[in-house]
């Protein structure tokens, strides 16, 4: 009996997929001829003549499938309602992109709608106090309106993050959302599906303001409409902003870095999420797929709240501390070109932000806590559950602080503060598990002082200290990862191979990855030890010995030969130059020496 009720509220998404592909070609061609197309500006990321008002074709595609699908259904009065605000977001949108509103004059009208949809019954329901909560929900839904504009700066972008939020408004109401709240959030999904077809990279349309809009008004108001009478404080927080991730941290970072380095924040620019994984050295759609995949995770989160609510707490907190390292990463990404400035670096702001940003270690500590808190609760979740947590749960709370203050200080007598993040490696590894160690003998010295170890467990503690060592080290080791994979996937414009893959050719991977002026990117090592050919290291293939060196040349396109080491047989070195001289490239030697260097007199 449920499948043909699934099957038809399926219907919509195949629907308004079809009259994506159908419309969006239209519309495009209508564009092109009446000269409706953005020109690259640079404020703007886009470099090419593309085509505008996108937008008319989702907004097409979304009503006349929701006109066919509620004619044979019972429609909730709040689908009226927001169908309607949408449209007015829409209208707002196509008359800005063809006429260019002030910044103020699209404001005041979002405000007005926002308004009228708190009236008829769209709320957050985070507040007690209604009034407080009004307000609150008003600001939500202009914030996750223009959110969504600013979201829309490269090529499949938003409508991607739209088609996976709106895909999680249906997975975490799959059943409290009302089925025609459920069919307008499946004709969302099919239309930007639709529409992704022609505007990811290289888009030939743009959805335009007209679409931004529609699409932040739609989801800003989809994710509030889910009710549960049995849904806690912590639900009705976590489940929106977590389907919604991607367009409120890019916003907030945005909004930051504008005002701090003397920019309006109406003013478009290439600051965003994506413009600073670009800037990283991913390429556009890596970029774009890496927000795509970290909005999924949300989405997914948000689902797991709402249907399992505390017991995915750990879970949702580790990616929120995932999210904040990733936010901080790309926040020290300089994007301004006209000034040295990177949002975590610049000097310029109050002496309490800079403590926290430029020199770190208040941002290390206050981390470290959040990590400590995490590993605990973790324990006590793993070593008991259901009515046994509970039971625990008093003296967990109890010991808490106490477990805190240990480890924080333990950790700082361990050498855990004295290094550096961007260089994380095995060298540092002891200073964190004698920190960790210590910090659990210490936490069951005290505990056993206080408490004689009454209604505490030794198996919480050894799970507590190897969850704290895990979290620790992913936590210092994100940094590096995320430039280092930005750097193994750039497409290099200096691609060289390397010759001699040993310590000598380890350092030189490391030299040419953290030190970009150099300008070439290694994509393999040569060795003569046929022990290595096929093996990787840093990442990087040994493609095989010197006989192989006339194939790598023709095939990667290779513009110089590195040589790492400067233990190389002459009659090698007469090889390697005769098979340079073909390919005209040179042969260059990275010489590492130490020179005693003398005051003159």
């Amino acid at each position: 009996m449920l499948w043909p009720v699934e099957l038809r509220l399926l219907m919509p998404l195949g629907i308004a997929f079809a009259l994506s592909l159908i419309v969006t070609p239209l519309v495009r061609r209508i564009a092109k001829q009446r000269g409706l197309v953005a020109s690259p500006s640079p404020d703007r990321w886009h470099r090419r003549t593309v085509a505008l008002f996108g937008g008319v074709a989702i907004f097409f595609s979304v009503m006349a499938t929701c006109a066919l699908a509620f004619a044979s259904m019972e429609i909730d009065r709040r689908v009226i309602v927001l169908a309607a605000g949408a449209t007015a977001l829409f209208i707002l949108g196509l008359i800005d992109d063809a006429l260019k509103l002030k910044p103020f004059t699209k404001l005041m009208v979002q405000v007005s709608v926002a308004c009228a949809m708190v009236v008829f019954g769209f709320s957050l329901n985070w507040f007690a106090n209604e009034p407080l909560d009004a307000t609150a929900s008003i600001f939500w839904i202009v914030g996750v309106t223009n959110a969504f504009n600013l979201l829309d700066n490269m090529d499949g972008l938003a409508p991607g993050i739209g088609l996976i939020a709106a895909a999680g408004v249906v997975l975490s109401g799959a059943e409290t959302l009302d089925p025609s709240l459920s069919a307008f959030a499946l004709a969302l999904i099919g239309a930007l599906a639709g529409f992704l077809v022609f505007n990811f990279q290289p888009a030939s349309i743009f959805m335009g303001d007209s679409g931004s809009l529609f699409i932040g008004m739609s989801l800003a108001l989809l994710v509030l409409a889910p009710h549960a009478s049995n849904t806690g404080i912590i639900e009705v927080i976590a489940v929106p902003t977590l389907i919604l991730l991607i367009p409120i941290v890019d916003t907030t970072l945005v909004t930051i870095s504008r005002k701090l380095s003397g920019r309006a924040a109406s003013t478009g620019g290439t600051d965003h999420l994506s413009h600073r994984l670009v800037a990283l050295g991913y390429s556009e759609r890596r970029a774009v797929a890496i927000l795509y995949i970290v909005a999924a995770l949300g989405g997914l989160a948000g689902s797991a709240v709402r249907e399992f609510g505390a017991s995915v707490n750990v879970l949702i907190a580790i990616l929120v501390v995932a999210l904040v390292l990733f936010g901080v990463r790309l926040a020290r990404v300089k994007v301004y070109e006209d000034q040295d400035f990177s949002l975590l670096t610049n000097r310029r702001y109050t002496p309490l932000l800079s403590e926290l940003t430029h020199k770190r270690r208040l941002f290390e500590l206050i981390l470290d806590v959040v990590l400590i808190v995490i590993a605990y609760y973790s324990a006590y979740q793993i070593r008991f559950e259901g009515a046994e947590f509970r039971v625990y749960y008093p003296r967990f709370v109890e010991s808490l602080p106490i477990v805190i203050g240990c480890k924080v200080v333990s950790l700082y007598f361990g050498g855990v503060y004295k290094g550096v993040w961007r260089y994380f490696g095995l060298s540092d590894l002891s200073a964190y598990v004698a920190g960790v160690v210590l910090g659990s003998a210490t936490s069951v010295m005290a505990l056993v002082l206080i408490y004689r170890f009454s209604s505490l467990s030794r198996g919480v503690f050894i799970i507590d200290a190897l969850m704290l060592l895990l979290l620790l080290i992913g936590s210092r080791l994100s940094f590096r990862a995320i430039g280092e994979m930005a750097h193994r996937r750039r497409n290099p414009e200096q691609p060289v191979v390397i010759y001699g893959a040993g310590d000598g050719g380890a350092l030189l991977v490391r030299e040419l990855m953290n030190n970009r002026r150099h300008g070439y990117s290694p994509i393999g090592f040569i060795d003569d030890d046929r022990s290595k050919e096929g093996r990787k290291i840093l990442g990087l293939t040994v493609f095989g010995g010197v006989d192989a060196l006339p194939h790598v040349l023709e095939r990667k396109q290779i513009v110089a030969v590195l040589l790492s080491t400067s233990k190389i047989r002459p009659e090698r070195l007469i090889v390697l130059g005769q098979w340079a001289e073909e390919a005209d490239i040179p042969l260059i030697q990275l010489r590492f020496a130490l020179h005693e260097l003398r005051p003159p007199a």
